[in-house]
């Protein structure tokens, strides 16, 4: 019979041994997570926000929408409302009305753009779902699997009509209107096509399927592009 002192070295032993093999699988675990590297790209109203955020979940790792922006303005030591609403009015970076935002001080979209890239690299180091800004042209294909989430016209305004209480006509609008503000920030930041579809990796028509069809098709996807997906994640719960 193990005196006491034995035992008790022995399961001191096993306590150590089991705590190494729970620090190295959350170290393979959180490997992992840093590879989930995904870009979003969305037309308004296909579901793409939902999406996004539904990944992020499903993967473990941040949907980074509003922390883009929010980095934005901490690298460029300014306010991030000030930076959303650069963000949104890229088209008017050469005008008065952008330039007093700063008391007449120069701002380029240059700098801005420098700032962006930063952060959507640091982002991308500890892995997450981004969404928008052209994280797809700053990434590419080495960095990131790249989705674009759309939908018709008729479908969008629906989706939009309902959530915002609108008009079927005046929904339309708001969709052609976001998703031209979109296609121009592209446009004016990248020199690049939003519908040009050799950017992306995959894109998914949300017409006919809801938001968790449409991220087991990502991660499907994912998986086949040599990602290290669990398969207990390629399945709704």
């Amino acid at each position: 019979m193990k005196c006491s002192v034995e035992r008790l070295i022995e399961a001191l032993i096993g306590i150590e041994l089991a705590q190494a093999r729970k620090a190295a699988e959350d170290k393979a675990v959180q490997a992992r997570k840093a590879s989930y590297v995904v870009t979003l790209s969305r037309s308004y109203g296909s579901l793409g926000h939902q999406i996004g955020q539904a990944l992020a979940d499903r993967l473990g790792v941040r949907c980074c929408d509003r922390a883009i922006l929010e980095g934005v303005a901490k690298r460029a030591d300014l306010d991030d409302k000030l930076v959303k609403r650069l963000d949104e009015n890229l088209e008017h970076v050469h005008s008065r009305p952008w330039k007093s935002l700063f008391k007449n001080k120069s701002y380029p979209k240059e700098r801005y753009l420098h700032h962006l890239v930063k952060v959507v690299l640091n982002i991308s180091k500890k892995g997450g779902v981004i969404v928008g800004r052209g994280a797809h042209l700053i990434l590419g294909p080495g960095r990131a699997l790249r989705i674009r989430i759309i939908g018709s016209r008729d479908v969008c305004a629906r989706r939009v009509a309902e959530r915002k209480q609108l008009n079927l006509k005046a929904a339309r609008e708001c969709v052609k209107k976001v998703n031209r503000r979109r296609a121009d920030y592209l446009q004016q930041l990248y020199g690049k096509d939003i519908n040009d579809c050799s950017n992306y990796d995959l894109v998914i028509n949300t017409d006919r399927i809801d938001v968790d069809s449409a991220v087991e098709l990502i991660l499907h996807h994912m998986q086949q592009a040599g990602y290290d997906i669990p398969e207990k994640l390629l399945h709704a719960v």
